[in-house]
Order: C-alpha cells, then sequence, then structure tokens
C-alpha cells in the first residue's frame, strides 16, 4: 500500500492593507456604478430623451378633474409605483377638462376680510357605521353606505328627494342582517333607512357664511374668501375692470388667493373669461409624468390620486391644478414637467457613474502595472523595500529562502 500523502497546510502571508483595500474598493465601486447605469437608463436616461422630444410646453395650464376610472386591465394608468410593471394589473386613469390661464388679478382697498372653508366628506377617515357590527341600529340622518358600511352626511349636504323604497329596521335582533348589504342614499330615523330613490339632488351645506357687509365672493376650492373690496384691477396693467358701486356683488373663482399688503390678490390662473372661451380640451388623459410611473417606491401614486383623483363623485370640490401639455397634441397632459430639473438629474445620473467607473478602472490598471508578488508571496509595489525584501528575511516570516 503507497503511503498517504499528507495534505499540504500552506500558510499566505499576510497581505499590505492598504494594497488589498484599494483594489477591493475600485472593484466594488465600478461593479455597482456599472449597475447604477443600467437602471439609470429606465430611471433618468429614457425619460430626458422622452422629455427633449415630447415638445411639452414648459409654461403650465390648468386642468379639471372630471372623472377617475378604475381598471382592472389597464392600457395606460395615471400613475404606477414601479415602470417595469405600470401596464400590469388594475389601475386608476383620471380624465381632466384642460383650459387656458385665467387673468392675473387684484382686488384692491379691501377690507372686513373673512374666509370660511365648507367641509365636505372626507371618505378615507370618515367614521364608518358597520351594519354587521349592529351599529347601524341608531342611525339619524342622511348616509351613504357602501356594502353594509355607511357615512354621516347630514351635516355636510341637503338632499331633496321623492321617492323611497320600503323602510329596512336595523334595529332589532336581526337589524344587523337587515341591513348586512345597505347600498347607496339612505334617510334613516333611529335605525330605520329608507333608500333613497332616482332622481335625487344633494347640493353641498355650508353654513354661517359672514356675508354681511361684503361685495367680493371669491371661491377657491372649498375654502370661500369674502370681503369688502373698491375694485379690481388688473395686476400687470394696472387697468381696472370693475369698481364698487353698492349695488353688485362681484364672484370669483381662483385657483389659489393671497391676502397682501395691497389687497386680495389671486397671482395666477383666475376664471376671468368665459369657461367656454379657455377651454382647449375636454376628457384629456392625465399621466404624472411622460412616462405615467415613477420609481422611488416611496408610494407617490398614492398621494397622487389622492390629490388629483378628485372628480366631485363625492360631491366635494373637482381638484383643479396646474398641468402641461402639447400643442398639437391635447389628449393627454402630464401633471409634472420641468425641463431644467430633468436636466440636472440627467447631467448628475450620467457624469457620476461615469467619473467612478473611469477612476476606477485606471486606478486598477495602475495596480497592475505597479504591484508584483515576491517570492514570499507578499504583494507589495514595484521598488518599494526590494532589496530589503532579498537581503533580508525576518525570523517570523513564513517563507525561508532556499
Amino acid at each position: 500500500m503507497p503511503k498517504p500523502t499528507p495534505v499540504e497546510d500552506l500558510i499566505i502571508p499576510p497581505q499590505d492593507q492598504r494594497i488589498c483595500s484599494i483594489i477591493c474598493i475600485c472593484q466594488m465601486t465600478a461593479v455597482l456604478s456599472c449597475v447604477s447605469i443600467v437602471y439609470l437608463t429606465v430611471a433618468i436616461y429614457m425619460p430626458y430623451t422622452r422629455a427633449i422630444a415630447s415638445g411639452i410646453d414648459p409654461t403650465p395650464i390648468m386642468c379639471t378633474t372630471t372623472r377617475a376610472v378604475n381598471k382592472d386591465n389597464c392600457e395606460w394608468g395615471s400613475c404606477g409605483e414601479w415602470c417595469l410593471s405600470k401596464t400590469s394589473g388594475a389601475c386608476i386613469q383620471i380624465y381632466v377638462n384642460v383650459r387656458k390661464n385665467g387673468t392675473t388679478l387684484m382686488l384692491a382697498d379691501c377690507g372686513s376680510a373673512a374666509n370660511k372653508t365648507c367641509y365636505g366628506i372626507d371618505q378615507e377617515n370618515a367614521r364608518k357605521y358597520h351594519c354587521i357590527r349592529d351599529e347601524c341600529k341608531n342611525l339619524t340622518g342622511t348616509f351613504n353606505c357602501t356594502d353594509g358600511k355607511c357615512i354621516n352626511i347630514t351635516d355636510a349636504f341637503e338632499c331633496a328627494f321623492r321617492e323611497t323604497d320600503p323602510p329596512l329596521k336595523c334595529s332589532g335582533r336581526r337589524g344587523k342582517i337587515t341591513c348586512i348589504d345597505v347600498h347607496g342614499l339612505y334617510s334613516c330615523n333611529r335605525g330605520t333607512c329608507k333608500k333613497i330613490k332616482t332622481p335625487y339632488n344633494c347640493d353641498r351645506r355650508c353654513v354661517d357664511i359672514p356675508t354681511r357687509n361684503k361685495n367680493v365672493i371669491v371661491l377657491s376650492g372649498d375654502r370661500v374668501f369674502l370681503a369688502r373690496c373698491a375694485k379690481l384691477t388688473q395686476q400687470d396693467t394696472n387697468e381696472t375692470v370693475w369698481n364698487d358701486t353698492g349695488e353688485e356683488v362681484l364672484m370669483l373663482s381662483c385657483h389659489t388667493v393671497h391676502n397682501g399688503s395691497m389687497g386680495v390678490a389671486s397671482p395666477n390662473r383666475v376664471i376671468a373669461p368665459t369657461e367656454v372661451d379657455l377651454t382647449l380640451a375636454n376628457d384629456s388623459r392625465l399621466m404624472i409624468n411622460l412616462e405615467g410611473c415613477v420609481n422611488t417606491l416611496a408610494d407617490e401614486c398614492k398621494d397622487f390620486l389622492k390629490d388629483y383623483g378628485r372628480d366631485g363623485t363625492d360631491h366635494n370640490a373637482k381638484a383643479r391644478f396646474p398641468c402641461f401639455y402639447t400643442e398639437n397634441s391635447p389628449e393627454t397632459v402630464v401633471a409634472r414637467f420641468d425641463l431644467d430639473s430633468t436636466y440636472r438629474q440627467f447631467l448628475v445620473a450620467l457624469v457620476l457613474p461615469t467619473v467612478l467607473i473611469v477612476v476606477s478602472c485606471i486606478t486598477l490598471m495602475l495596480c497592475q502595472k505597479t504591484i508584483e508578488v515576491g517570492d514570499d508571496a507578499k504583494m507589495r509595489f514595484r521598488g518599494c523595500g526590494k532589496g530589503i525584501a532579498e537581503a533580508q528575511t525576518h525570523p517570523t516570516d513564513p517563507v525561508s529562502p532556499l
């Protein structure tokens, strides 16, 4: 039998940590930079080229949400959380009316200013009465119910109707079973609810608006601004377009309102001409940007759909906001478009990883040319300590000279 050969225990001497660290850092930087370029191609480079070629006017116009539609299978969506999967699964499609900007106006010499916020129903945060939990047994007022969950809208809306369905008794031993699937608008009295049949009319209710001694009413979303002003002028030309005669009340619909030392001003996009003259397109598609998606994975779409998807179906004010469009193609508009910011992001995303790759590769090439492995299996820069290494051997050196 041949004598077994023992396994050779190779002892690798400790290396110069500085050299190893430089090589590892450069390799890691080069690999991560290449990976980032692949990601940035989808996130930055391609959106930048589309933005340049889109022909979108960088001056914002005004959009008003008309409807928000939930779709199971989408050809397009207003906002997707990840661009690689934006067209798969369910989505929300938001449609808007597109119009030109109005006139910038200044209400001057104003006094007795007041404002009132007419709160609607916040569907997400409003208290919901679950009939299956026997919470509908004492309902009194007007309720909007969806699949057995009812929201009290009595204080926010005043509904006029003629016909109702037979009453349902939500109180008592079998009340929660009787009302488990209530759906629609109901008029309730101590747990006995009648479904309101169409046609009916529900108007927003806003009480205690201080109109006494006011001659100007400015509407902005759910807020009402009131004041007594002497005149209305165009802010750019200072031309007077209205004077207080003591007999008229001026009503304006504004996107934003600022109260300054010179008076109550609406700095941009105020409806002065008629809506028909300003309208550019009806029922246009709204997307958060040119891609209709974001790559931050920070739930941006949730906030976007909450703010821009208000279409007035809950009787609250419709969303109105600045948007951007292409003059020859107004059927699609975007909510975010900033060519300067896009260019800056593109420049940083292009220069930074490119410089890191170039510097890392040059450093690795220099290491290849300047680093050698000696007879003692140690890496060292050429010309550094070569004579000493050949002439001397440290007593603790694991490799002995022959």
